[in-house]
């Protein structure tokens, strides 16, 4: 390379790497205004991880076209390696770069995957330009990309097919059939021309691949960056666990919750930068399908990580991490009067840029994190958001204050008298913990809030017990000892009234030494399994489908299947906390078609892309105003299946359900909604 080129070379390199570097440094300062998490713990779990969500593209590989990113994934590494030979081999022709400038078998891989990112990022464009499905937004963004991969991919074709011609052969070239293709077209040109060919080819390519670099780090394809650190970074928890608890008692705290964007975690602000913008999130958010306000790629990938670049500019160039108490003097001159730093420094996190109505459309159903591509956790962001809400500004509807009120009185949000709370099993000779007194009891069946008072939950709470009985289980209930575990207290912001549930059903599951917990509650079930822990209440918890299922395959429960059972077609519904939060989707099944002339058949929307009933984060209590009511596009689509019954597992599930069918359908064309127990019970 001449002088003069290697100069200009060089300083444009220098210039894009300070750009880059400047862009990053850039967005890593507004992740460092947020509070302090550790996520370094386990790094063999985070590399395994990383491997399966990045490298592996596992959650892509499970979508429809998913396939497709997973060429352009490798397709793009591929052509990164390439890079390095393409450039240094000019700029340094005495250098030659072992298997990345000598291996044909490299270069082979290299083209095949090239024409499939080639291939890939047409049917990407038909799907987002032309089939555009309504969770990928049209923009400029996106299509400057793809011409600027089109422009890397085809200028380097073009660039090493000219100098395939020129050479007349390259060993390393001898299997790739694109530069051959290319050096074909080039047959007959003069060394000449073939050299100032390539060179401005080259010149070209640098151009654009520079560009590209610049506009990576400065654009919504951030999360090129961003996905792998986000991937490896990502909740080990469990899905029910990941919310953290709250020191209540430390008096340094001033705010609970999230009321200001840098008082969520660095992880979370790293949520916002990883976002694609794939969609798939809104596509399987029941709040956003119903029409609510929420829409969890929105709230992610502009409103909040919009709200982030704007006041962490300011706050960076004020030279804080925080506009809190602490800071209240010193930022006085900028938060009073009409200034842009004012206006920007004084915008409400809740209210001015989440509304509440976003965060309290949410039902914690776990879609949009489950199908995540990219290891987003959303759902505890707006849990932090109703913490603030609710613990500082006292802000939330009336129905929750009454389901709170309840609590606090009479351990339930129905507010029935908890002396009540064992009398569903009045006529089944169910002993209580306390009436077993020293004897050995092997298992708690904790019946919940809806077991205990709901008339309908009640129902499976005796198929249940009865069960049991029959299987010969060593089993006892709390009765008027238990109390509400607070599933929907917590994820409903309130965790002061949570920690108070929690305090008081440890101290007593924990006087009674019990180790493991059968309940027909899914709800309780991912509480009690993976809240309680951090409070010191470790359990074995099982659902209750879970255990008829261990029973019967053991053999300790014998079914009848002799007996006259109705034939009848049963669509299943998966509930979000049993199905999503805990992985199960066969035992509820495997139950219903044990049961003679029972037909299962699915909804279109089932395992991790269950359509939620509804009634998740609080939302059993709170009114739906806004929208279509979820319950009843979940029953819509249960009897576009034309079913003879709707099959649940969860009482909240039932519930909602139930509630759907009588709005849907009139009596005649009304179907029940059954829990597999209530089945498995006849056969006994």
């Amino acid at each position: 390379m001449p002088t003069a080129e290697l100069i200009v070379f060089l300083i444009i390199t220098f210039l894009t790497v300070l750009l880059f570097v400047q862009a990053v440094s850039k967005k890593l300062k507004f992740i460092r205004l947020g509070a302090k998490e550790n996520r370094s713990d386990h790094p063999g779990k985070r590399f395994a991880n990383f491997c399966a969500n990045v490298l592996g593209q596992r959650k892509l590989l499970q979508e429809p076209y998913g396939f497709i990113h997973f060429f352009i994934f490798w397709g793009f590494i591929f052509i990164a390696l390439g890079e390095i030979p393409f450039i240094l081999e000019r700029v340094f022709p005495n250098i030659t770069i072992p298997i990345l400038g000598t291996s044909p078998y490299f270069y082979l891989i290299k083209e095949i995957l090239a024409s499939l990112v080639f291939i890939g990022l047409i049917v990407g464009l038909i799907r987002r330009w032309i089939i555009r499905p309504a969770r990928l937004y049209l923009s400029f963004e996106a299509a400057l990309v793809v011409i600027l991969i089109y422009g890397v991919i085809i200028t380097e074709w073009l660039t090493s097919g000219a100098k395939l011609a020129l050479m007349g052969s390259h060993p390393a070239y001898s299997l790739d059939f694109i530069y051959n293709l290319v050096a074909g077209f080039f047959a007959g040109a003069s060394a000449e021309s073939l050299t100032t060919t390539i060179s401005f080819l080259w010149w070209i390519h640098v151009f654009i691949l520079y560009a590209f670099a610049v506009y990576i780090p400065n654009s919504k394809h951030l999360h090129i960056l961003a996905t792998p650190f986000n991937s490896y970074f990502a909740s080990l928890k469990p899905v029910g666990g990941q919310i953290e608890p709250m020191n209540l008692e430390d008096e340094n705290l001033k705010e609970y919750g999230v009321g200001r964007i840098e008082n969520f975690t660095w992880k979370q602000l790293l949520d916002s930068f990883a976002c694609g913008e794939c969609g798939r999130c809104m596509d399987n958010c029941p709040a956003n399908i119903s029409g609510k306000p929420l829409n969890p790629k929105q709230l992610l990938s502009r409103t909040l990580k919009d709200h982030l670049l704007e006041k962490g500019a300011v706050m960076n160039k004020l030279g804080i991490t925080s506009t809190g108490e602490e800071n209240a003097e010193a930022l006085k001159p900028y938060t009073t009067g009409y200034s842009e730093t004012g206006q920007v420094l004084n915008k409400k996190l809740i209210g001015d840029i989440v509304s509440r109505e976003e965060i309290w459309s949410c039902t914690t159903c776990m879609a949009c994190q489950t199908l995540c591509p990219v290891s987003n956790e959303h759902v505890n962001k707006i849990i932090d958001m109703r913490r603030y809400e609710v613990m500082n500004e006292n802000n939330y509807a009336h129905e929750l204050q009454l389901a709170f009120r309840n609590v606090e009185a009479k351990y339930n949000p129905w507010g029935v008298s908890w002396s009540e709370r064992a009398s569903w099993a009045k006529d089944l000779d169910v002993q209580t913990m306390k009436e077993a007194g020293d004897q050995e009891v092997e298992y708690l069946y904790w019946v919940g809030c809806a077991g205990s008072f709901d008339d309908r939950a009640k129902k499976v709470s005796v198929a249940v017990a009865k069960i049991l009985k029959a299987a010969g289980v060593n089993f006892a209930i709390l009765g008027r000892e238990e109390k509400c575990c607070g599933d929907f207290i917590r994820r409903a912001g309130n965790e002061y009234l949570f920690g108070l549930m929690v305090k008081d059903n440890i101290n007593t599951l924990n006087n009674y030494k019990v180790k493991k917990i059968i309940t027909a509650c899914p709800h309780c079930l991912n509480t009690l399994k993976n809240d309680y822990p951090a409070f010191g209440g470790n359990y074995e918890v099982i659902h209750h489908t879970q255990f008829i299922n261990d029973l019967i395959k053991s053999g300790k429960l014998t079914l009848n299947k002799n007996v006259e059972m109705p034939k009848q077609k049963i669509v299943y519904h998966d509930s979000c906390y049993l199905g999503r939060y805990q992985q199960e989707f066969e035992a509820p099944r495997a139950l219903y078609r044990m049961v003679p002339g029972v037909e299962l058949i699915e909804m279109d929307r089932n395992h991790n892309k269950s359509f939620c009933c509804g009634a998740g984060g609080g939302r059993m209590w709170l009114e739906e105003n806004i929208g279509e009511r979820i319950n009843n596009m979940r029953v819509d689509q249960a009897l576009a299946k034309e079913p003879q019954a709707i099959g649940a597992n969860c009482p909240y599930c039932i519930t909602m359900l139930e509630d759907g069918i009588k709005d849907r359908a009139d009596a005649e064309h009304a179907v029940p909604v059954i829990d597999p127990a209530e089945l498995i019970v006849k056969m006994i």
